[in-house]
């Protein structure tokens, strides 16, 4: 029996065989495929180099129900690393010597709440000739599971973005002149200075979105108590001195909050009776 069983069975085997060893090989899947997939995946590094350039990118771990922090996150690095790409100079065009353009870029969890997670990403792109600063901040709502931009906070987003305007620039312009005073002698340079100070710092402060657009919400595990703006050297129209951060106290602004979002803020009612600043 075990004769008669094997043997219908052997030209069906061959004929498998056969038909495996003539069948086309399937195509490899191109780099730039894998390349995709990869920076698609849940890594917490994404690290890239070719001619000419090389990327390094580092993410923080997140709880999996923030899932829009973490698409904000891979898109804004996406995006810096094509802006990285964009920047090379044709094949023809590069000179054999030039040192590489580097991005480095980390994603860290600033600011916990009990109503807002807010990440911060610096960084830098590095060229041959100069070094452009990178920030950008992601603040997600926790209970809406929704990203944030700071006029969302707010009924009247203009009246809170003069009272904003007014308190970083107040803050900045008292900072900036502190260190004039110290650091010029000469009366004439040091008026020039204070001028140049202050009109660039009202400019980089001026109530428009974008000037605000790099924000976190101020606390620890518990209520928020205020609002960090943070202001690149540039924007401030600064030659020296780096990033600026400018703390808020919610009593600025907290009367113009949406209703929903007051409970999320703590403030001393006292001094909100009294307006103290």
């Amino acid at each position: 029996m075990l004769r008669t069983f094997r043997l219908p069975l052997l030209p069906s085997l061959l004929a498998v065989l056969v038909a495996a060893c003539n069948a086309p090989t399937p195509p490899a899947a191109p780099a730039s495929a894998a390349a995709a997939a990869m920076s698609q995946g849940g890594g917490l590094a994404e690290d890239g180099r070719g001619d000419g350039y090389e990327y390094h990118v580092r993410y923080p771990e997140l709880s999996p129900e923030w899932p829009a922090l973490g698409k904000a996150m891979r898109a804004y690095a996406g995006q810096r690393i094509q802006q990285l790409l964009s920047d090379l100079p044709a094949t023809g065009e590069r000179d054999a010597n030039a040192a590489a353009l580097v991005l480095d870029l980390e994603f860290n969890v600033a600011r916990r709440t009990e109503a807002f997670v807010s990440v911060l990403a610096q960084g830098s792109l590095r060229g041959a000739a100069q070094v452009e600063p990178l920030a950008a901040a992601f603040v997600l709502q926790v209970d809406g599971a929704r990203l944030l931009a700071i006029t969302d906070l707010f009924a009247d987003p203009d009246a809170a973005l003069r009272a904003l305007s007014k308190e970083c620039a107040r803050q900045l312009q008292g900072r900036y002149e502190s260190s004039l005073r110290q650091n010029t002698g000469d009366s004439k340079t040091l008026a020039a200075a204070l001028k140049s100070m202050q009109d660039g710092v009202t400019r980089g402060t001026a109530p428009a979105a974008p000037n605000f657009a790099v924000w976190l919400v101020d606390g620890i595990d518990s209520k928020a108590i205020g609002l960090t703006l943070i202001f690149a050297q540039a924007q401030l129209g600064m030659t020296s001195g780096g990033e600026q951060q400018v703390e808020v106290p919610a009593k600025v602004f907290y009367e113009l909050l949406k209703p929903e979002y007051r409970e999320a803020f703590s403030v001393d009612v006292k001094e909100l009776a009294s307006g103290s600043r």
